[in-house]
């Protein structure tokens, strides 16, 4: 032991600048690990402490309808009930807001909010002005907003907007507030107004889009029976119940998925890290030869030998581990205060402090060591195989046909593997998803890139010297080609592979936007307001707006040949238990055809049918004739499947209805309108026509289309950075590798310029050679990589997607010749050293 310990000095002493890059790879998987874990981790324990912030109460019931006298009942009942109790109503609505100044032709879309004086339960507020909340804010006509509201109408604390018919004052800016969930669709800023102004404001109409609540507070022990209580009985009523904990078991399992598959991330470029690393170590055995021949002719034996280089890997790859545990805490240290209390607002904490936790360092450390001796132990085995007669004959490593233990370590590396992305993923499964495809991925790429370099070598035959050479440099033995395409035709892929997706996306959304797209919708139109709102848009449009007519069921029971449900909580087992929102019509639109039975004529039928979407068709495995049971506006309707329809969904011409019901059925019911129309181009004319439509009917919201599309591109755009921050991960990695090899190479490299320098040859050509050789590397696996992507965006497009997949051969071609760039520039720049060395000393020294 004492002999491997001091031969274990000796080496890290006398190669530890050829090894560098060793654990530079290892560094840059293990510090997005802990980067992301950390991340992830400080984000759950800063929410884990506000959960009943996040709902302001212990317990919430909420209700999509307006409260029923059977669940008020059953509320009443159980609540009552209990001695320690305290409860506030609160509702929420979105709707429209606009300056009360009708100079200012301004409206847009906000989430409203009235709550009674007991709200919040749990949590404060945080005003701009850093005034205490109190509910005298809102009594009276009195409004609190986000501060993004001010600038999108243009007003001031002090002003007064209109909501409904109602004016209301604006006396604060929130910052924060208890309640507001986390990270949920939000159609607009948020309002507060008082509970009793809501109901005032003529707001709730028939059909409008509003969630009722009731929040209630009561002694920690009676939280979770409290619960169970409610639960069962208002089920058939559609009234949902959920605790603070609910919320905080969502929140862990949501966090904690996050973290495991963001792990995977890193724990991806810990293997192309690893890639590097069996790369540095296969040269870094190719060198030691000689020295491991000499200590063998001094008594060494095979075991110790071995036991001294896989001792100085776990050394460098724990090395390697440290450093990226410093890179992820210097990274996390360096965030701006500002990105982080940005977060933080987004998150619905108050504040969010960013560093490296023990688990995330724990866990980035292990993956690091173990990873190093997973890549390394491979090449270093065949030190196995060095004789002594290697001082005499060079390079000379005997390697056995058929070598057990070279086998066994392969297989024990892919178990390895697996173990290790499964702990990342916390789930086996997905491990062997993972490394499956990763190494599918990799398997194509490392062909591809073989077929590649075989084609190329045609080109060195009577070219000059300098391209000839340069073509058998890359099929040369000990050359790092391979997995130079490997590595950085991975980062390429990923990176080229987003990028073209994204392309797709943004031309889906240019054809919703079409010329002859509605760009403008509109929601809870009234019977009465059809004329006035027809004329309204036709006088500003040129165009008369098709009205469709709505309604809110809910599937409560399946009379079918193959399907019997009796229960609305039996077809909630079968994923249709939700409210839909449904039409009726005598003619099919431009976006539907029928796939099975048949639809009603213009005269309709003698009886109530209903037409399904086909995924509903084959969710409730329905059958033509079998009959649909539902709820609507408190009565039950029962309707006979007559035909099954497909929808295309992109179409946002007609909208779209899961359920579409014959004409007849709900003509004298109350209902509401919804439309769909294209908004003058012109954005004053735009704005007027909201503000005009919402101060004639105030119930009537206007979600104007082109900013719903902005905003999903704004999110298409965080989500292509964050991924091509992780593809120039995967890049960086790459290119590290091809230092690393380019490095470990320059013995050979030096020998044969030498040699070259001395028959002649000029810097100049030996320049010329390096520049074509890394040149069409580069092009190689930018192509390795562009292959990948369009594969990469065909899948994504068109079984994850769902649009049309077209190539991007720009963002292809940008890619290759960027990749090429990197990797010629590199592999020039890495090598420059080998031509400013004298030949004479390199020719002595051999």
């Amino acid at each position: 032991m004492t002999f491997v310990l001091r031969m274990v000095g000796r080496e890290l002493r006398a190669s530890w600048r050829r090894l560098a890059f060793f654990f530079v790879c290892v560094a840059v998987g293990v510090s997005a690990i802990v980067a992301l874990r950390s991340v992830i981790q400080q984000v759950g324990v800063a929410m884990a402490g506000e959960t009943r912030a996040l709902l302001a109460a212990d317990v919430q019931i909420e209700s999509e309808q307006p409260w029923s006298e059977a669940a008020l009942a059953i509320v009443d009942g159980i609540l009552g009930a209990e001695p320690e109790l305290s409860r506030t109503l609160s509702i929420e609505t979105p709707t429209m807001a606009r300056p009360a100044d009708e100079s200012k032709v301004v409206a847009r879309v906000v989430e409203l909010r009235g709550v009674q004086a007991a709200f919040p339960f749990y949590g404060s507020f945080v005003l701009e002005d850093g005034r205490a909340y109190d509910h005298g804010l809102l009594a009276g006509g009195g409004a609190l907003v986000r501060p993004e509201l001010l600038t999108q109408l243009d007003v001031a604390v002090g002003d007064d907007i209109l909501i409904g018919d109602r004016g209301f004052e604006i006396r604060g800016v929130v910052l924060r507030e208890p309640g507001g969930g986390i990270g949920a669709f939000s159609f607009g800023p948020r309002v507060l107004i008082d509970y009793d102004d809501l109901l005032e404001t003529g707001l709730l109409t028939l059909g409008t889009r509003a969630e009722r609540q009731i929040l209630v507070r009561v002694p920690e022990p009676r939280v979770d029976p409290l619960v169970a209580s409610l639960r069962e009985p208002l089920r058939d009523e559609f009234v949902r119940v959920r605790s603070y904990r609910n919320t905080e078991d969502r929140i862990a399992r949501n966090l904690s998925r996050a973290e495991d598959y963001l792990s995977l991330i890193g724990f991806v470029v810990v293997v192309l890290g690893g890639i590097g690393v069996w790369s540095v170590t296969r040269v870094f055995v190719q060198q030691r030869v000689r020295s491991v021949a000499v200590l063998k002719c001094l008594g060494a034996t095979s075991r110790q030998v071995l036991a001294v280089y896989v001792a100085q890997v776990a050394i460098l790859g724990l090395g390697g581990a440290l450093l990226g545990v410093a890179l992820a805490a210097g990274g996390l240290a360096s965030l701006p205060s500002s990105l982080t209390a940005q977060a933080a607002a987004v998150a619905g904490v108050e504040d969010l402090s960013y560093g490296v936790t023990g688990s995330a360092v724990v866990q980035g450390l292990g993956v690091g060591v173990l990873v190093s001796l997973l890549f390394a132990l491979g090449p270093l085995l065949e030190m196995r195989s060095i004789k002594p007669l290697a001082l005499i004959r060079w390079n000379l490593i005997t390697v056995a046909a058929r070598d057990w233990v070279q086998w066994t370590v392969v297989g024990a590396l892919a178990a390895g593997l697996v173990a290790l992305a499964s702990w990342q993923a916390a789930s086996w499964e997905a491990g062997l998803w993972v490394c499956g495809g990763f190494a599918a991925v990799a398997a194509v790429l490392h062909a591809v890139g073989r077929t590649l370099v075989r084609l190329v070598q045609p080109l060195g035959a009577g070219a000059r010297f300098a391209v000839r050479h340069a073509v058998l440099n890359m099929g040369r033995p000990g050359n790092q080609t391979r997995v130079i395409l490997l590595a950085v035709g991975l980062g390429s892929f990923f990176v080229i592979g987003i990028h073209a997706v994204q392309a797709n996306l943004l031309g889906a959304f240019a054809l919703e936007i079409r010329e002859d797209s509605p760009d403008m919708f509109l929601i809870d139109v009234q019977q009465d307001q059809q004329a006035g709102v027809r004329e309204l848009i036709e006088e500003r449009t040129g165009d008369a707006p098709s009205l469709i007519p709505v309604l809110r069921a809910r599937v409560t029971g399946v009379d079918g040949r193959r399907t019997q449900l009796d229960s609305a909580r039996a077809v909630r087992r079968r994923g249709a238990g939700r409210e839909f929102t449904v039409t009726y019509r005598d003619r099919l639109e431009a976006n539907e055809r029928v796939v099975e039975g048949a639809f009603w004529g213009p005269a309709g039928p003698a009886r109530p049918e209903v037409s399904v979407e086909e995924s509903i068709r084959d969710r409730l495995d329905l059958a033509m004739g079998d009959v649909l049971r539902f709820r609507v506006l408190g009565r039950d309707i029962r309707a006979t499947v007559s035909s099954v329809r497909a929808v295309d969904w992109d179409d946002s011409r007609s909208g779209g209805f899961m359920f579409l019901f014959s004409p007849g059925v709900f003509d004298r019911a109350p209902h509401s309108f919804i439309s769909f129309l294209r908004g003058p181009p012109e954005t004053t004319a735009r704005a007027r026509l909201q503000r005009d439509l919402v101060a004639g009917f105030p119930n009537v919201s206007v979600i104007d289309g082109l900013e719903v599309i902005a905003t999903v591109r704004r999110i298409l755009d965080y989500v292509t950075l964050a991924i091509t921050m992780v593809g120039g991960i995967a890049i960086v990695s790459g290119v590290l590798i091809l230092v690393g090899s380019v490095a470990m190479t320059k013995y050979q490299r030096r020998y044969e310029t030498a040699i070259f320098q001395t028959l002649g040859a000029t810097r100049r050509s030996l320049v010329t050679m390096l520049v074509v050789e890394y040149g069409t590397l580069g092009v190689l696996a930018g192509a390795v990589g562009s292959i990948g992507a369009l594969g990469l965006t065909w899948g994504l497009s068109r079984h994850l997607l769902d649009i049309e997949w077209n190539a991007a051969p720009l963002v292809n071609l940008g890619g290759m010749l960027l990749t090429a760039l990197v990797v010629g520039s590199v592999g020039v720049a890495a090598s420059l050293d080998v031509l400013r060395r004298k030949p004479l000393g390199t020719l002595r020294a051999e």
